[in-house]
C-alpha cells in the first residue's frame, strides 16, 4: 500500500495535489485508485466524477492530482 497523508494535499484553487510514496512493484493505477478511495471518504464521493491525473517524477515520487 503507497505512503499518502490524505489531509496533507496542496492547492492552488484549481487543482487538489498529493504526494504519495509506492511500494516495490505498485503500479501508478493501484497509488491513484487508494488516493481515489480516500480522497472520496474525505470529501463525498462526488469527487470521483473529477479529472484526474497521475505522474511519477524521476525520484519516484508520485503526484496525484485532482481538477477542479
Amino acid at each position: 500500500m503507497a505512503q499518502f497523508n490524505i489531509d496533507a494535499h496542496l492547492s492552488n484553487g484549481k487543482r487538489l495535489d498529493w504526494l504519495a510514496i509506492a511500494e516495490d512493484g505498485e503500479e501508478l493505477k493501484a497509488v491513484a485508485e487508494q488516493i481515489k478511495r480516500a480522497a472520496a471518504k474525505k470529501f463525498g464521493p462526488a469527487v470521483l466524477l473529477r479529472r484526474w491525473s497521475v505522474m511519477r517524477a524521476s525520484n519516484g515520487a508520485i503526484t496525484v492530482s485532482m481538477h477542479a
